[in-house]
């Protein structure tokens, strides 16, 4: 088991997003989430900053 900071980007259709719908893309990139933030949102673009376990 690896604990990693990352920063992670998706576009969501629907604002604000779900925070399901957020878990479910940061699951998509390979991390089970531990902690996350949104730190910048540029139209539909979404950058969040993520603690989770790489799986």
């Amino acid at each position: 088991m690896k604990i990693i900071d990352t920063i992670v980007k998706f576009q969501s259709d629907i604002m604000p997003p779900k925070n399901d719908f957020i878990e479910a893309q940061i699951k998509k990139c390979g991390i089970d989430p531990i902690r996350w933030a949104i730190i910048e949102i540029n139209e539909n673009e979404l950058t969040l900053s993520v603690a989770g376990i790489k799986t």
